[in-house]
């Protein structure tokens, strides 16, 4: 008969195995970044900087967020997620991220962006989950976290959600 110290390590080595197991997807098969443009930019203007990972969601979200943009004649480009590494909020009026959850928990280069800015208060983070409400854990940061779920029929009122915070920064 097993003791019960036994049964101790056997769920915490069938914890761990599950919490590796969930997190291996976003280190062996990242998600692809959308194809970035600048065909908004308005030299001279405040910029809007969006960022975003590829999904048949994201992708409508962010042509309709960027029409949103044209129509209001405000400054845009649009990177992938991966391109983070570069940027430097504070050269943005407004950036916005849109991303996935991945195992509970926030994309990794969405994190070390975060972790890298001096300041957040322009950062409009858009976190897509299964359910639509997983938040991230903003240790102290002001950005703005929004949580929703990839569903095509709410892009245009996601998108004209985004505006309104745009908008509060410019």
């Amino acid at each position: 008969m097993k003791s019960k110290q036994d049964f101790f390590y056997i769920y915490c080595a069938l914890g761990f195995l599950l919490l590796v197991g969930c997190a291996a997807p976003q280190h062996f098969w990242p998600q692809k970044d959308i194809v970035g443009t600048d065909e908004g930019i308005i030299h001279g203007e405040k910029m809007v900087l969006i960022a975003s990972r590829s999904s048949e969601y994201k992708i409508g979200l962010v042509a309709e967020l960027q029409k949103q943009l044209a129509s209001a004649q405000i400054s845009h480009k649009t990177i992938g997620v991966k391109q983070l590494d570069k940027v430097d909020s504070m050269e943005y009026t407004a950036v916005v991220v849109i991303n996935t959850c991945l195992a509970w928990g926030l994309d990794n280069d969405v994190s070390h962006f975060l972790d890298r800015q001096k300041t957040t208060a322009n950062i409009i983070l858009l976190t897509t989950s299964g359910d639509g409400l997983w938040l991230p854990d903003k240790r102290g940061r002001d950005f703005d976290a929004i949580c929703g779920a990839s569903i095509k029929a709410n892009i245009s009122d996601v998108a004209q959600y985004l505006m309104e915070r745009i908008r509060k920064r410019l």
